[in-house]
């Protein structure tokens, strides 16, 4: 399909503009009105690129359209904030069809409505070999509630929302080509429908003091890391308490590898890290989970000035944290 013929189809995927967006997608910019009086607006954006976040031969096109856009606004959620507005840009190699764009975006579009966000604009090219998607999207929160990585303070406890090693145990298991059995089908879902955590996000804020937090994209060893170099810390992790997805004990049996090792390593997970002052753990738990289902753990804790972080073994020893996960223009 031509293309002004297949921005027109589109156009008519994604619907009129919703509330508060004057000018949606067919003209030259989006137009919307601005946040309320007391709100700061986001901005944030990736790109995806075949070979690299994704495989064709592992993910339907729904299921690439939909973890695009659940990681963008996965980070609005990290910094306590609501999805808005999404631009969203695709270029299409030559073997890709117009009902494979039509999926791709039936993905995107599912995932908006579930979190209550819009696609009001981006762009279609064409690309000689590979599917690259890129998203941008605004969001917003109330001036009083945005958190970022950098306040974190020495005697926070460190919490994590949901189960972890789930999206890598899944990974793992399609590159193995395991059995379609025991723990693989949750294995694979969680690496290709994985959820942002927006309400999650607002449940902790509403009774809690969150004073960092992170959504696990790169791994839990990682992006620990990132909470600690941000606010000039160091945290120890206890392994003995880091919540395993059920699939993990599966799938890393089958692998002959240490559960540990997914769970420290699992990247795209998107559950928060977040500390938070020690006597408000139980409450927030308590909340968050009364609220949007999902649990919440103490995994870890702010232990001194120094940007140094620790494992905390099951026998009680301890060992620096090794960054894991993936780490792009590592070469």
């Amino acid at each position: 399909m031509a293309e002004f013929d297949l921005i027109k189809r589109i156009r008519k995927t994604i619907g009129p503009p919703g509330h508060g967006t004057l000018v949606g997608l067919g003209d030259d910019t989006a137009v919307y009105e601005p946040p309320g009086p007391g709100q700061l607006e986001f901005l944030t954006c990736d790109a995806f690129v075949e070979g690299v976040h994704f495989r064709r031969d592992y993910a339907t096109f729904e299921e690439i359209g939909a973890k695009c856009m659940v990681a963008n606004i996965s980070d609005v959620a990290a910094m306590g904030g609501s999805p808005a507005r999404a631009v969203l840009s695709i270029c299409i190699p030559p073997d890709m069809t117009d009902e494979d764009v039509d999926a791709l975006y039936r993905g995107a579009l599912d995932v908006c409505r579930r979190y209550g966000a819009e696609v009001v604009g981006g762009d279609t090219v064409s690309s000689p070999a590979g599917l690259v998607v890129s998203v941008a999207l605004t969001g917003y929160a109330d001036r009083y509630h945005v958190v970022t990585r950098a306040g974190a303070v020495v005697g926070d406890a460190i919490v994590v929302t949901g189960a972890l090693g789930g999206s890598e145990a899944g990974l793992r298991a399609l590159v193995q080509g395991l059995p379609d059995e025991g723990g693989v089908p949750d294995a694979r879902r969680r690496h290709l429908m994985p959820a942002a955590r927006v309400a999650e996000a607002r449940a902790l804020i509403e009774v809690a003091t969150p004073h960092a937090m992170i959504d696990v994209s790169d791994g839990l060893s990682s992006d620990v890391w990132h909470i600690a170099e941000e606010s000039n810390v160091g945290i120890a992790l206890d392994a003995g308490s880091i919540p395993l997805a059920p699939c993990v004990a599966d799938i890393a049996k089958r692998l002959g590898i240490d559960p540990l090792e997914l769970a420290l390593a699992s990247g795209e997970e998107f559950e928060l890290v977040v500390a938070i002052p020690k006597n408000e753990v139980e409450r927030a738990a308590e909340h968050v989970e009364a609220v949007t289902g999902t649990g919440v753990t103490c995994v870890g804790e702010v232990v001194g000035a120094e940007m140094e972080c620790t494992l905390v073994r099951r026998d009680g020893g301890a060992e620096p944290l090794v960054r894991g996960g993936y780490e792009h223009l590592n070469k």
